[in-house]
């Protein structure tokens, strides 16, 4: 054995003989830290909650013509802001643009299948003028809600031009006019009683055996009542001219929506003998060229509707 060897100390052991061994302890975490950190927790939960609950639904409008449109342009119904355009692309297909909008949270009953939306641009015509704040101020998009009831969406066509006409009243009364020609009437065109707006046209189309037209009219509920089986209606010439020798060139028109756009008015005899029965929708009549002279002396007393 080598002097080394014999000095090198031999390793220390307990009375019992065994070798000790090292015991590790891990650290505690003090219970201090635990109630900042779930606080800090509740606190962000709030926070994103109340995010969420001030966002409102996130819908898609696809435009053929986007113009004038600009992310946070707003979206607005009866004069107030419901919504604001988040961003604006391309479709896919090139030939479109997709809008994203978010809705308030209070409109959120507006995202629901029936909306239209359209973008207000300044219009000026005989039959309206609409839009000229557009012409000083930012374009905007305006909508006409659907049923509140329907179905919940989130993507919509846009419109090309605003509607011409409101939806339909399930609770009007539908009728249809038969003619052999349509002339200046169009969807929107108001039908008149007494030179008072109760209705209005809402479409036509060709007969089945393309020999006349077909024109499609809603009466409101409340004035239902004055149209009898008897009824006649006929097209207002909106403005009519008489040239004499002596009196000279006098001017005449049925009202103002007679002068600015075609219409149709009606009369029912007055005598309850003379006027037939009330009629339900789908009821058909003739639409005339012009009005007897005796259409225009009918006086009947009828109770209105609620």
């Amino acid at each position: 054995m080598s002097e080394s060897e014999s000095n090198t100390p031999a390793p220390a052991q307990s009375e019992s003989g065994s070798i000790p061994t090292a015991v590790v302890k891990r650290r505690r975490v003090s219970s201090v830290w635990i109630v900042p950190v779930l606080a800090l927790g509740v606190v962000g939960y709030l926070i994103w909650s109340q995010v969420m609950r001030d966002r409102g639904p996130m819908i898609t409008i696809v435009f053929n013509d986007a113009g004038g449109l600009e992310p946070g342009s707003e979206i607005i119904h009866r004069g107030v802001t419901v919504g604001v355009v988040r961003e604006m692309a391309l479709t896919t297909d090139l030939q479109s643009v997709s809008v994203t909008a978010e809705l308030r949270p209070d409109a959120s009953g507006l995202a629901v299948d029936g909306t239209s939306f359209w973008v207000v641009r300044p219009e000026v015509s005989l039959e309206r003028i609409a839009g000229l704040e557009t012409l000083v101020g930012p374009q905007y998009i305006a909508l006409q809600p659907g049923d509140p009831s329907g179905n919940r969406v989130g993507s919509f066509m846009a419109l090309d031009a605003p509607p011409r006409i409101a939806p339909a009243d399930n609770r009007a009364l539908r009728l249809t006019l038969n003619s052999d020609r349509l002339g200046n009437l169009s969807a929107g065109s108001p039908v008149l009683y007494r030179e008072i707006r109760v209705g209005e046209v809402r479409d036509a189309v060709l007969r089945d055996d393309a020999t006349g037209v077909v024109v499609t009219i809603d009466i409101e509920p409340r004035y239902a009542p004055l149209v009898h089986t008897e009824t006649k209606f006929w097209r207002t010439a909106g403005v009519g001219f008489d040239f004499g020798l002596f009196t000279g060139l006098s001017v005449e028109a049925d009202s103002l929506d007679a002068l600015l756009q075609a219409s149709i008015s009606f009369a029912t005899p007055e005598r309850e003998n003379k006027r037939g029965d009330r009629v339900e929708s789908g009821a058909s009549f003739e639409l005339e060229d012009g009005a007897d002279e005796d259409w225009l002396k009918w006086v009947p007393v009828v109770e209105l509707g609620e």
